[in-house]
């Protein structure tokens, strides 16, 4: 998967990070700094978890009582959707819903 990073990096938009979440992931070919990180791009690992993991955060979060605050679009609204999180319009979490 270490391969899909070169093309990736190359579709980021200038100020744009590429996140990588593999857990098991090949090594990544030999970088060319004008084409893939040029005009401020980053490239930058995620924490990877295990299922467990996430077991154990969700009984922690029932355990102390989290409460989620969500606003539901429809599938087809996702425009919407992105542009009221850009000026601050949603409230808690924005969730696509396939069957509003």
């Amino acid at each position: 998967m270490g391969d899909l990073v070169l093309p990736a990096l190359s579709a980021v938009d200038c100020g744009g990070t590429l996140a990588i979440a593999g857990i098991h992931l090949s090594d990544i070919p030999p970088l060319n700094y004008e084409r893939h990180l040029f005009e401020e791009r980053a490239l930058c690992s995620v924490t990877a978890n295990t299922r467990r993991d996430g077991d154990d955060f969700l009984e922690s979060a029932a355990r102390v009582g989290v409460k989620v605050s969500t606003t539901p679009y429809a599938l087809d609204e996702a425009n919407l959707a992105l542009a009221d999180l850009a000026h601050d319009r949603v409230n808690g979490a924005a969730v696509l819903i396939n069957d509003m």
